[in-house]
């Protein structure tokens, strides 16, 4: 499943693979995270509640850890 192409600010990396978007006041801007690389710089709590459990996964097998039972 092919997605949009973000870089991840922590990590450099262009891919389709789950971010968390946040948006930066004021104006808005989005700013993607790789799931993982968002919850090791700032201890997202929404990273850490949607990838527990994924132990390593990146990618599309975190995709599928995370839609697993959706």
């Amino acid at each position: 499943m092919a997605g949009l192409l973000r870089t991840c600010l922590a990590c450099g990396l262009t891919d389709d693979h789950p971010k968390h978007v946040v948006a930066i006041p004021p104006d808005m801007a989005e700013v993607p995270w790789h799931m993982d690389c968002h919850l090791s710089v700032t201890g997202c709590t929404v990273c850490a509640q949607q990838i527990e459990g994924a132990h390593g996964l990146t990618g599309d097998d975190l995709r599928k850890h995370i839609t697993k039972g959706k």
